[in-house]
């Protein structure tokens, strides 16, 4: 018995160093949407505030997904900087900021009353591969901007994107991403803006 115990953690050992020393895996990498601001021409009345919830209908995990031959998948060495739906909320809550609109865009723990709520679900966030070179990135999430004290539905939209890719390159699909987000950044605020007149 002790010679099968000890052949058992021998192989165990060897197991564990097939990476030798010279040998080394990829370093993660990790990406973030930009928060660029976006010149207005428009001042709006700041007498109310605004809370932006946690957007539902994202994974917990801070992966890059893919789909392909259709099934999801994730990147092995690259990740968003944080979790996906805290990362959509701090960019609503930076396009509110920018925005001026509100007298305050507040934090959900915040002691202050909010007149009104953002909420939003995220229907799709991820890279679909045609074939080994080709690509296409998606995203779509719907907005419902909701009076706290009535529960009135104020607005509601949906909004959804999409770009084509040749090269698969991580540096390559954030780069897309970003621009993907600052057109959604563009006819998010002027939904916003549409919706105070």
């Amino acid at each position: 018995m002790k010679i099968l115990y000890a052949i058992v953690v021998a192989i165990f050992f060897n197991a564990c160093s097939l990476i030798g020393p010279s040998q080394t895996l990829p370093a993660n990498k990790y990406f973030s949407i930009n928060l660029e601001k976006i010149p207005q021409e428009q001042n709006y009345k700041k007498e109310k505030t605004i809370i932006v919830a946690l957007p539902k209908g994202l994974d917990y995990s801070s992966a890059i997904f893919y789909k392909k031959d259709h099934m999801v998948n994730a990147y092995a060495y690259h990740f968003w900087k944080q979790n996906p739906a805290l990362m959509i909320k701090d960019f609503l809550e930076f396009h509110l900021q920018d925005l001026n609109a509100f007298k305050a865009v507040l934090n959900q723990d915040s002691l202050a009353s909010a007149d009104y709520v953002l909420e939003s679900k995220v229907d799709v966030l991820e890279q679909e591969f045609s074939d080994e070179m080709h690509s296409k990135i998606k995203f779509g999430i719907s907005l419902n901007w909701v009076h706290i004290n009535t529960k009135k539905l104020l607005a509601s939209k949906y909004f959804y994107y999409e770009k084509k890719l040749t090269d698969n390159a991580p540096e390559v699909l954030i780069q897309n991403y970003n621009e993907l987000f600052m057109l959604f950044a563009k006819d998010f605020r002027l939904w916003i803006g549409q919706n105070l007149e």
